[in-house]
């Protein structure tokens, strides 16, 4: 399946069906993190649940720390 993950196209191998999923192949730390999906914030503790789709864009947005 072919996504957009923050902006740039990504082939997911085939075991890869969730945010939850992608999130781990990806190597996106749960902590700190929010995950939009079409334009549309998921909650953290939806991301096991949330389907991908064909096409699908996803922006993930991770907090910075420091000063």
């Amino acid at each position: 399946m072919d996504i957009r993950l923050n902006n740039h196209l990504i082939h997911l191998p085939a075991d890869v069906e969730t945010l939850a999923e992608l999130a781990a192949n990806q190597g996106i730390p749960s902590g700190g993190t929010a995950i939009t999906l079409n334009n549309k914030i998921i909650r953290r503790e939806k991301w096991a649940e949330t389907i991908l789709q064909e096409g699908d864009s996803v922006v993930v947005i991770t907090a910075a720390f420091g000063g």
